[in-house]
């Protein structure tokens, strides 16, 4: 079949496919029987009218979409297979001439992804540390975890906890509540200036109203530029002591003997932590050096694809988090539907490439995932809920279960090997253990 090619700037092909006469008469003939099953035409029984009767019946151009649909049927799939096409999706048919007869189809072709000589990436590791400032900023959080706190019957002075309702207006608008929310007069642990310096002083029972300016700068953008009038019912105001940071408050919080066993610990755990982040950070940064030296093709349905998935979880997220249709959330915000996609578009399409440009890591380095590997997933994840529940077993080991499971770990082997390479301590790929592992699903692969 002498099929015409065109490639498009959209990583798509059009199609120009020539339809034999032949084949065009006997998809005339079954699009009429079809169609005049559904008609009721005088003197015909259903299925039996000649086929000018159900043109004149339907119209010409009724009847022409129906042809083209019947005939891109029959010949398709043999074109996309002769022509080495790989299709992203279903084409979409354009148009269908006649004399001679040509379909004219796109067709949104498979992402493609050239790595280019991304062994060569370099990308250099920064030590971490723990210093004696951070220890000590720790210690001084227990001290404030461990805190002797005691009902008094004075008026509130600094560093007290008070219990107090708080109603904050602007212009009419409440713009602030709190409703018996315990608050530490410290300067550096209430956010609204003036705030404290204006219980201090106030005793259980007493009510205040107060104005206080909130400066142009302040986090809270509903907040900035206010002038509020405050009102202030304190409910009960308690002293608070702190511990000293010595060998009691490091019996107090563990399993320690000496403040020096405390501080260790501390230090350690603090590494721990700082290491955990400053991976998850060089592993961001190394996936986003693979992607920027990329060349990264991909058909518009593509995308449109993983946009749908993003607003099925942005409706999702809706109505769990507002307890509301997401109907009505759109008219809280104003907003249309196709509004809050074009948001999310540009990390979605972000996410698609990274995504992408992992999944051809992956069989470039020949990545796979072995059924024991999921396996040990399974069983860590049931310990997570202390439990051995035969559903819960179940529920994990479904087939769509475990293929989230497989695809999570292969993310995380990537990831890994990603970051091998940057650091130039990665060995040259080797084969998977089971040649059937090295069909990877087609679906990008989970990115950060």
């Amino acid at each position: 079949m002498d099929v015409q090619i065109e490639h498009l700037d959209t990583h798509e092909v059009r199609l120009t496919i020539p339809v034999a006469d032949d084949v065009v008469t006997r998809a005339q003939r079954d699009v009429a029987r079809k169609l005049s099953k559904d008609l009721r035409i005088p003197g015909f029984r259903p299925g039996n009218a000649p086929l000018n009767v159900v043109m004149a019946s339907v119209g010409p151009e009724v009847f022409a979409a129906e042809l083209a649909n019947e005939l891109a049927a029959r010949v398709y799939s043999q074109v996309i297979d002769e022509a080495g096409i790989e299709p992203y999706g279903p084409g979409q048919l354009e148009d269908l001439k006649r004399e001679p007869t040509q379909l004219i189809v796109r067709v949104p072709l498979e992402p493609v992804v050239d790595l280019k000589d991304y062994r060569s990436i370099r990308l250099p590791v920064s030590a971490v540390t723990v210093t004696d400032e951070e220890i000590e900023a720790e210690l001084q959080d227990l001290r404030e975890d461990n805190a002797i706190v005691e009902m008094v019957e004075r008026p509130a002075q600094a560093g007290d906890v008070v219990e107090a309702v708080i109603v904050g207006v602007s212009e009419g608008e409440e713009l602030l509540r709190s409703s018996r929310r315990p608050l530490v007069l410290d300067h550096e642990r209430v956010a609204i200036p003036g705030l404290v310096d204006a219980i201090i002083g106030m005793s259980a029972g007493e009510h205040k109203d107060q104005t206080l300016t909130i400066p142009d700068d302040f986090d809270d953008e509903r907040l900035r530029g206010k002038t509020l009038d405050l009102s202030i019912d304190v409910q009960r105001v308690s002293s608070r002591a702190l511990p000293e940071i010595d060998d009691a408050l490091a019996q107090a919080v563990g399993q320690f003997d000496t403040l020096a066993e405390l501080r260790e610990d501390l230090r350690r755990r603090l590494l721990e932590q700082k290491q955990r982040q400053a991976d998850q950070q060089y592993a961001s940064q190394v996936l986003d050096a693979f992607t920027n030296l990329s060349a990264i093709s991909y058909p518009p349905a593509f995308i449109e694809d993983r946009l749908d998935d993003a607003m099925a979880d942005f409706k999702e997220d809706v109505q769990k988090l507002d307890q509301m249709p997401f109907e009505d959330w759109l008219k809280m915000q104003g907003k249309t539907e196709q509004q809050v996609r074009d948001e999310l578009r540009p990390a979605t399409e972000a996410r698609a490439r990274r995504g992408l440009v992992m999944r051809e890591v992956a069989r470039a380095e020949k990545l796979d995932v072995s059924d024991a590997e999921i396996a040990a997933e399974v069983e860590r994840e049931m310990s997570l809920f202390d439990s051995t529940s035969s559903r819960l077993r179940r529920v994990l080991q479904r087939e769509e279960n475990r293929r989230s499971i497989e695809n999570r770990i292969l993310s995380n082997k990537v990831l890994q090997r990603m970051a091998q390479i940057a650091r130039g301590e990665a060995d040259a790929p080797q084969e998977p253990a089971d040649a059937a592992a090295e069909a990877i699903s087609q679906a990008p692969l989970t990115s950060s």
